[in-house]
């Protein structure tokens, strides 16, 4: 009986020890799948981002377009970057005068509670959007366009001055949200003369949609 017992005893040990090496087995194969995952979950991550900055732009546009009928005054969006401390991409929605007539702007990469101090009496503030580099994502006009579009207030259009009419009447106020890695993954939206925004996907980008 003394030997049944001993002999019970030892299987249990050696099935234990078989259990826990077949433990270690298996999490040295899970660290391994997830290290080769983590970098495809992060990307993944970005796409989402791209996808969620850009619906909120296209919510923020659409904001802008109906304050101008709202408070019957131009409306303006202004999009900008810091490369300095704050390291960023960010744009900013305000009133302000008729643009062919001013120059008065709002900063969005000032602080809070001063980016329209420089015309306190013309401007005024309505919402601003940051977006840290950190978060692998940009939102930015193209380069050689204008930075700012301007809703009217009568039919919610666009209004700008001389010098940037044959560039938007021709191909609209374009913005492309994109991930900072590279442009393939890039959504654009292409505000139209009559003040409506048309959403795309730019050439390369491999984010589907309609090509613009």
């Amino acid at each position: 009986m003394s030997r049944l017992r001993a002999a019970s005893r030892r299987s249990s040990r050696q099935a234990a020890g078989l259990t826990l090496i077949e433990l270690m087995v298996v999490v040295a194969i899970a660290v391994i799948i997830l290290g080769l995952a983590a970098p495809s979950f992060s990307e993944y991550i970005v796409t989402q981002r791209v996808r969620s900055v850009h619906a909120q732009l296209v919510t923020d546009l659409q904001l802008a377009r109906s304050e101008a009928v709202a408070r019957s005054v131009y409306v303006s969006v202004r999009f900008q970057e810091d490369s300095g401390p704050g390291d960023l991409t960010c744009y900013v929605i305000f009133t302000r005068p008729d643009p062919t007539s001013g120059t008065e702007l709002c900063d969005c990469t000032a602080a809070p509670g001063s980016r329209c101090s420089t015309h306190p009496t013309t401007t005024t503030e309505v919402r601003t959007v940051t977006i840290p580099r950190n978060l692998r994502v940009s939102v930015l006009t193209p380069s050689g366009q204008t930075s700012t579009v301007t809703f009217e207030p009568r039919y919610a259009a666009l209004r700008f001055p001389a010098s940037d009419m044959a560039t938007l009447v021709a191909a609209g106020f374009q913005i492309d949200t994109s991930a900072t890695a590279g442009a393939s993954r890039s959504l654009r939206a292409v505000i139209q003369p009559s003040g409506r925004a048309k959403l795309c996907t730019p050439t390369g980008s491999t984010l589907g949609g309609t090509a613009c």
